[in-house]
């Protein structure tokens, strides 16, 4: 046996180092990783007391959680040893008849995994509706009712998987809560726009998970009610995102837009980016973002006038969202800045749409009243690889600003 487990560790050394690009985000809890899954591969191979084995495949799955390892890495490592170690039972006559149970008891780890995974995960997502609900108390914007509301329903759901309820608190069918008899009415929630059908169909979706959720909930099935829950709360997200974005852009007595460029005001920024933040958190996507600064723009100011300096910002900004994609979020952050997210998006390919930006503003000559000439701005770029959370994402990009800034501007740094 212990050969046996020797051979299996060597495997799983190999699979961790032909992956490493893979799993660079925690290369230092590597060993760790391994350690703690040999000891639970030696208990099943052993015959081990499930019960026995129980605690320590919770543990693991919150290990991997508060070390912010993707619960399928576990799926993956499964899918690379159990064949090995199948080839290898297969070559003796005496072990062939434990490969089915064998296998039923690599089920039990990843389902235990996942539950220890969950319920990390659990308390970070409830976090952050606490947070939400913080931010939307001190809001008069009229999206408080209705994002409200459905973020205490989300609460409840959240606290009836924690308690491991197969029965819901909650009514479950998209049009029994509120605000989905709200989405049914003709009026709707007086959303007219390009939104309204995007909307419907997200609360609709997120409903649809929640079902899901209470039917492997009751099964005990914690591999996909973890699976499900992840996909749920990724709709939540976006779901509360586009709330958010619709009634800023609907609502411009509530100051969610800049009145100058038109583009998003600062007030709404924490709201939008912290659902981003979750978002790409708790799915595992890139995310990243872009301060921008007009260059010289206090000397357009000082020398032709407020006037001249108001349509260099209308412009810049204008120019800046029309080169965007639809995904995107434009903020007007203070004076000539702007903050820029782009959800989904690496480093590098948000550097790449940066320049384009640059340089294309860069060639275009402007002319408003006694001014003439070319407008060009500098950017400062950082994605959630960098930070832990998102004042500190919004200050790396500030950081790399200034960089761009020092080094010549018209230009991006990271």
């Amino acid at each position: 046996m212990d050969k046996f487990l020797e051979d299996i560790s060597r495997n799983l050394t190999s699979f961790l180092q032909k992956d490493f690009e893979d799993y660079k985000d925690f290369s230092a809890k590597i060993k760790n990783i391994k350690n703690m899954y040999m000891e639970l591969v030696k208990g099943l191979l052993t015959g081990e007391d499930l019960s026995s084995l129980k605690p320590k495949a919770f543990l693991f799955g919150r290990y991997l959680f508060q070390h912010d390892i993707s619960y399928m890495l576990l799926l993956d490592i499964d899918d690379y040893i159990f064949p090995f170690v199948i080839e290898k039972l297969s070559n003796d006559e005496n072990l062939l008849k434990e490969i089915h149970k064998l296998e039923d008891r690599f089920r039990f780890l990843e389902n235990k995994v996942a539950y220890g995974y969950l319920t990390e995960n659990i308390k970070q997502d409830k976090n952050w509706i606490r947070e939400k609900l913080r931010i939307i108390k001190n809001s008069e914007s009229t999206l408080k009712p209705f994002v409200k509301d459905h973020l205490i329903w989300v609460n409840k759901v959240l606290e009836d998987i924690r308690k491991l309820r197969s029965k819901s608190s909650v009514p479950i069918g998209h049009n029994k809560c509120d605000l989905g008899k709200r989405l049914e009415e003709s009026e709707g929630l007086g959303i007219y726009d390009e939104y309204r059908d995007e909307i419907i169909v997200l609360h609709k979706k997120i409903h649809g998970s929640a079902l899901q959720i209470y039917h492997f909930m009751k099964n005990k099935d914690f591999k996909h009610l973890l699976l499900e829950y992840l996909e749920f709360f990724n709709l939540i997200g976006k779901f509360v995102s586009l709330l958010g974005l619709t009634f800023a852009v609907m609502y411009e007595e509530d100051a969610n837009i800049d009145p100058l460029t038109k583009v998003l005001s600062r007030r709404s920024l924490e709201f939008i980016l912290s659902s981003q933040f979750h978002i790409a958190k708790i799915s595992k996507r890139p995310l990243s973002i872009a301060m921008v600064d007009i260059d010289d723009f206090k000397r357009i100011n000082d020398q032709y006038g407020h006037q001249i300096g108001d349509a260099v910002l209308r412009k810049v900004a204008g120019f800046i969202q029309g080169n965007l994609r639809k995904s995107d979020f434009i903020f007007r952050y203070g004076g000539e800045e702007f903050l820029i997210i782009f959800p989904f998006t690496t480093k590098k390919d948000a550097v790449f749409v940066m320049e384009r930006i640059v340089k294309k503003l860069s060639g275009l000559k402007l002319k408003y009243g006694d001014f003439e000439g070319n407008i060009t701005i500098s950017a400062g770029i950082a994605s959630i690889d960098d930070a832990s959370d998102m004042y500190t994402l919004v200050s790396k990009a500030d950081k790399a600003l200034y960089r761009a800034k020092k080094s010549g501007k018209n230009r991006v740094s990271v």
